[in-house]
């Protein structure tokens, strides 16, 4: 009899043991989650000049990012590690974030990111039944994108809300 006390007393410790690292495991899972969500609202150095590039075509320097910070342009800056302690941090000394709202409101005003498309260009619409002619009649900047308001050529009709990606020149 003391041998099978003995063996459920021990499976009951070891139980309890791990239920305390599930307990802790699933707080620091949640924790990492809201990390990485808030880490979305911020951009890197790297990752406002991979945007540079891919909108402009030309590199930039980290200097100039840094000049811009500095100059108050790129919003308030944060250190990531700090920030994000839990996310797996770059290389580096110091990993500076800026406020992705506060990077694309520079950038755009600045005229570095500026939309693919002008008001009055004739695009053509990527549909489900194929492409279709249509003339841009409005622009937004939501964020780090632009959406764009289309008339069709064919039937006049008004299409709001629609995404760079899906407008092709003709």
């Amino acid at each position: 009899m003391k041998d099978y006390e003995q063996q459920m007393a021990r499976i009951r410790n070891q139980m309890a043991q791990l239920n305390e690292q599930l307990v802790q495991l699933e707080a620091e899972h949640l924790a990492f989650c809201e990390q990485q969500e808030r880490r979305l609202s911020y951009l890197s150095s790297r990752e406002i000049l991979d945007i540079l590039e891919a909108r402009q075509g030309r590199n930039g320097s980290m200097a100039t990012i840094k000049r811009w910070a500095d100059s108050g342009y790129l919003g308030e800056v944060i250190d990531e590690r700090e920030a994000f302690p839990l996310l797996a941090s770059k290389q580096g000394n110091k990993r500076f974030l800026y406020p992705r709202e506060a990077v694309f409101r520079f950038l755009h005003e600045k005229g570095l990111f500026e939309p693919a498309f002008d008001i009055l260009d004739r695009v053509r619409l990527r549909s489900p039944s194929g492409q279709v002619g249509a003339l841009v009649t409005s622009i937004e900047r939501d964020g780090d994108r632009f959406t764009y308001q289309v008339q069709l050529e064919e039937t006049g009709a008004v299409l709001t809300a629609i995404d760079e990606n899906d407008l092709l020149l003709p």
